[in-house]
């Protein structure tokens, strides 16, 4: 027997005559029907209904409720942004512990050598330390930059986005030795004898505050020797300096003169008579003179240096053939013999660090040059021009980054045409913010807040929207379907369905969002947590505040009351008593043409996929195959440095220009400084959350020294050390502290009167190894005597040595040749610890600031991928629970898939790498990925029973379509805007954002709509289904399970 059952067409919402077998069960599309569970009907459906008969109440108590944890949380949990937003470095990590226990005893070495009474030992082993990147203690803040300069130590100060240490790492890729070329000062011919030429070639030129301008010629073919070229750095330098000195910014002579800058000028002012007193014009024609002997001279000199740089001391010797005045800061790398142009050069000014804000604020002022020839960019030598650039930046694009809270608010008033819904969702999204707050710092106690988690306002505005387009959606839905309907029977119907709908994308966004809480950078961590928080606390405003509000809505509008804040359109209209109804008619006309304009644009959408949904299914099997060949050509970057804002700004166009100057090429070859530590554990004892909690010294009980085999393993450590290929001294005359304690002894023992300290201590020692009940005594009284403060002594005993070591690769080097020179370092450690250390000397280990940048970088790189797969198996998990059909959670996964490999095969094509940047947008945008594709799995499997799969792919097409290109428009303009910022990871973040929806409405309205219409299943939970049924459902004599029953009757 047939029956023709009417069901309404969800295209205009009038009833159509589908003919079914009586086997088979058709379903009213256009109602939000509940999938069959008791459970849940119990629950839900009588919450919904008890907060549409009560709306009013269940509204003012949440709001009251939210209102006072806002409060409190924003109160009493001292809310504040860490303005310095530091702790961006790896912790809790095996690399990262190491290093904060060397970092420890770098940053107190001059204490605990010094410390007499043991007081501060005891403090640095019993309490946990403030973090060393703490500003709010300027002396110990002090003590690390001071630190940071000296030439023995090296504490790493890493990237980051405020104001004292954003890239300070600069300072030590600047930090070449050019004070070696003291021996030999620059003449000064014609500068006046009070003028403090010691200035030119020292440590203070290069130094920190110094203004430095980089020039380039406007073609490759013309060199800055060129004598056009000079004279156009010489008008520049001298109006540079006329700046200067009109501010009083620069010093070097007598009555507020300032010295002549260093530069090509000045070393060609050097070689010629009365250079110094010679105008810019008489310059270049003295200069015609000599161009050709001097760039010959030059080439010879510049080659001389390449020849015989010394990588360990960064000097250079027998540079026989170089003029007096010659520092490798003129020239760029490719200069020489062969290759005679100069295309880069520099200038150094005599600046302080204290006027750096002063100079930044007449940076404009500063000469150029018009570009024709050669152009110039200006920088501090610490980059402190782009702190400051950074700093006004950031708050600027943050304001910018704000009006997504504009574009959202517009975005909802159009989607509802309610003032009153659209206030009620931005409450919602608003007190989203102070609520997860409130559990982050009282809760999770978590104190760090860093700058980075008001990327969090942007994201929840957005995903925010997305839940407000699906309350509202779902009730106008179930208000169409049902118009004589209650609000208390829509709100059982819609609000349990919108519920459920938005708790898949909330959970897979959250989760998304918690998988990368696995990330060992603090900054990230909290960034994560917080964003987390905010999906789930969006969730339940948007159900606690928007649900009774749709209630009310209702409620008024089947009341006949129409007003500007219920309706927009009434606030330009005539309300007058003879025209409301004439109004109310109109507008119902509207409503329903807008809703069928929808409708018939997604369904003739429909029809022409369907027409062509197989050529379409090949072209998306060939699309996902593309990308992801493509994709998998997204490589790593072939530096680990981070820069924070594009090339078209003048302090990053300094820095990449500067990168071309023979000074950074030697000064990069170099390498960095690495350290072997005995005598304290790694650990990290502090609060990993919070860059102001660092750690204690964790000392290494087993450490002793005084053995024969420790001293004679000792006094061989460093030949061998230095004997391999990726370890070299740090300097020509270095000796490692057991090694020069060996020759003081014998040295010692060699003299008729030695020393008191060898005398009284040593007990009549020749060498190492010593007497084991003298040893410690020796040899802290020779390390008292001489100053050496690598060894570390308390009550007598030798507590921690350290030793120094040139390593090849640099933090700025390719990961992976930092990876390489980590493992060799590793791989060699390992090997000594095992088979050659005795015991009380084996748990050394090695540790530096590059390496620990390079395990920040790595572990970057492996939450990217380890949150992305997180995020797969967890969006799989909710679409499996939720659809109970493995072929729909198939078809999402590839969904899915298809979003992340198109969005990289994007970024390749755009010439990105998987730098940090691009990894933190990564981890951040993995779970926005998934929501679209899961609303389609979702309403895909609305209906139970058997129903086609051309039907079920149109329902869900339709009625999930209107919400879903709705927040895809709105997150789209709210990148669009984000892309006009200057920070680059704000950039970059609007970049990925606007790929990954773009791909995501393509992923959702192409791909699974195309899988669905194709290979569907007309019962996609029929496996499930009747697992459930023999294992715990019953059956009636029909042969359907008990709860398809009550789906069919219900819907008859």
């Amino acid at each position: 027997m047939n029956t023709n059952r009417n069901i309404p067409d969800p295209e205009n919402g009038n009833a159509a005559t589908i003919y079914v077998q009586p086997s088979e069960r058709s379903f009213d599309m256009k109602q939000n029907h509940q999938p069959s569970n008791k459970k849940k009907s119990a629950i839900v459906v009588k919450y919904a209904e008890s907060m549409a008969r009560n709306p009013c109440k269940h509204l003012l108590i949440a709001l009251f409720l939210a209102i006072a944890l806002s409060f409190v949380g924003i109160i009493g949990g001292n809310f504040e942004v860490s303005a310095d937003n530091a702790g961006w470095n790896s912790r809790d990590t095996k690399i990262a512990d190491r290093h904060a226990q060397v970092l420890m005893v770098l940053i107190h070495q001059d204490e605990l050598f010094r410390d007499t009474d043991g007081s501060v030992w005891e403090d640095l082993t019993t309490n946990v330390q403030p973090g060393w990147e703490n500003d709010d203690d300027e002396a110990d803040y002090g003590r690390v930059r001071s630190l940071a300069s000296r030439s023995d130590v090296t504490v790493p100060i890493p990237l980051q986005q405020g104001r004292k240490t954003i890239n300070s790492k600069t300072s030590k890729r600047q930090a070449w030795n050019f004070a070696q070329i003291g021996h030999r000062k620059l003449q000064t011919t014609d500068i006046s004898d009070e003028c403090a030429v010691e200035w030119y070639g020292s440590e203070q030129m290069l130094g920190a505050g110094t203004l430095n301008a980089v020039w380039r010629t406007s073609e490759a073919t013309l060199s800055a020797l060129s004598p056009s070229s000079i004279k156009d750095i010489c008008e520049a330098e001298t109006k540079t300096i006329e700046s200067l000195q009109e501010n009083g910014l620069c010093f070097g002579c007598p009555n507020e003169q300032c010295l002549p800058p260093y530069s090509l000028v000045y070393v060609i002012r050097t070689q010629l008579e009365n250079g110094f007193s010679l105008s810019c014009d008489d310059l270049v024609t003295a200069y015609a003179q000599i161009e050709t002997d001097f760039t010959d001279s030059l080439a010879e000199c510049v080659e001389d240096i390449k020849l015989n740089y010394d990588d360990a001391s960064g000097a250079w010797s027998n540079h026989s053939a170089c003029p007096m005045n010659i520092v490798p800061v003129v020239v760029d790398d490719d200069f020489g013999p062969d290759n005679k142009i100069v295309r880069y050069t520099s200038s150094y000014f005599p600046t302080e660090q204290q006027d750096i804000d002063a100079m930044y604020d007449i940076v404009d002022t500063f000469d150029r040059s018009d570009g024709e020839l050669i152009a110039g960019v200006y920088e501090a030598n610490d980059e402190g021009f782009l702190q400051l650039f950074a700093d006004a930046a950031v708050g600027m694009d943050m304001m910018l980054a704000m009006g997504s809270a504009v574009i959202t608010f517009i975005a909802i008033l159009i989607h509802t045409g309610s003032p009153w819904l659209t206030l009620m969702g931005m409450a919602q999204i608003i007190l989203s913010f102070p609520l997860s707050y409130f559990v982050y710092y009282f809760i999770g106690q978590i104190r760090f807040f860093p700058f980075l988690n008001f990327i969090g306002v942007f994201i929840v505005f957005a995903l925010g929207a997305d839940d407000v387009f699906v309350a509202v959606d779902k009730w106008k839905n179930a208000r169409i379907a049902n118009p004589d309907s209650t609000t208390v029977e829509v709100a059982g119907k819609a609000l349990p369905d919108a519920a459920s709908a938005m708790m898949l994308t909330t959970s897979t966004t959250a989760v998304a969002f918690f998988a990368t809480a696995i990330c060992p950078v603090a900054p990230i961590r909290c960034f994560a947590i917080f964003c987390g928080l905010l999906i789930i606390f969006d969730y339940l405003m948007n159900i606690f505040l928007v649900f009774p509000s749709l209630c009310l809505y209702d409620k008024w509008l089947m009341a006949g009351r129409t007003n500007c804040c219920l309706k927009f359109s009434k606030c330009c209209s005539n309300n007058n008593n003879n025209k409301q109804q004439e109004d109310n008619e109109e507008e119902e006309d509207n409503r329903k043409a807008r809703g069928s304009f929808i409708h018939s644009t997604l369904s003739g959408y429909y029809k022409l996929l369907h027409m062509v949904r197989w050529p379409l299914l090949i072209c998306c099997g060939v699309a996902v195959i593309v990308s992801a060949l493509s994709a998998s050509s997204l490589s790593l970057p072939d530096s680990s440095d981070v820069r924070v804002v594009p090339q078209s700004v003048q302090y990053e166009k300094h820095f990449a220009w500067n990168k071309n100057l023979l000074s950074t090429s030697l000064q990069s070859n170099s390498g960095s400084e690495a350290f072997i530590i005995w005598g304290v554990r790694p650990a990290d004892t502090g609060d990993r959350n919070n860059p102001d909690s660092w750690t204690t010294l964790e000392l290494d009980e087993s450490f002793d020294l005084k053995s024969t085999d420790a001293q004679n393993y000792m006094l061989d450590f460093c030949g061998r050390l230095f004997s391999t290929d990726f370890a070299k001294k740090t300097s020509v005359d270095y000796s490692c502290a057991m090694n020069a304690f060996d020759d003081w002894l014998k040295e010692q023992a060699a003299l008729d009167n030695p020393t008191e300290t060898y005398s009284s201590l040593c007990v009549g020692a020749t060498s190492v190894p010593v007497r084991e009940d003298s040893f410690d005594q020796c040899m802290i009284g020779w390390s008292k005597m001489v100053g050496e403060s690598s060894v570390l002594a308390q009550d007598g005993k030798i507590k921690i040595m350290l030793v120094r070591a040139q390593s090849i690769a640099r933090y700025d080097s390719p990961y992976d040749v930092l990876d390489d020179e980590w493992n060799k370092y590793e791989d060699w450690f390992n090997v000594e610890r095992r088979d050659t250390a005795p015991v009380g000397v084996n748990q050394m280990y090695h540790s530096s600031e590059d390496f620990w940048w390079y395990d920040t970088n790595g572990q970057m790189l492996a939450t990217a991928i380890t949150g992305a797969a997180i995020a797969l198996a967890c969006a799989a998990v909710v679409v499996f629970l939720s659809s109970r059909s493995l072929v729909i959670t198939m078809f999402a996964v590839i969904s899915i898939g298809y979003v992340l490999v198109a969005t990289s095969a994007c970024l390749v094509v755009l010439g990105w790498e998987l730098g940090f940047l691009e990894s933190i947008c990564f981890a951040i945008l993995i779970g926005l990925s998934c929501d679209f594709v899961i609303h389609f799995g979702h309403a895909y499997t609305h209906h139970r029973g058997t129903l086609s799969r051309s039907d079920r792919a149109k329902y869900a097409l339709i009625s999930m379509g209107p919400s879903i290109l709705a927040a895809a428009a709105t997150t789209l303009a709210g990148a669009t805007i984000m892309l006009f910022t200057v920070i680059t990871f704000f950039q970059k973040f609007a970049i990925i954002l606007f790929l990954t929806i773009v791909h995501s409405t393509l992923g959702s309205f192409v791909v699974f709509i195309v899988l669905a219409d194709c290979i569907g299943p007309s019962y996609p939970t029929r496996v499930i289904d009747s697992l459930v049924t023999r294992f715990g459902g019953n059956k009636n004599n029909d042969g359907t399970s008990e709860e398809e029953s009550v789906d069919v009757e219900n819907e008859t």
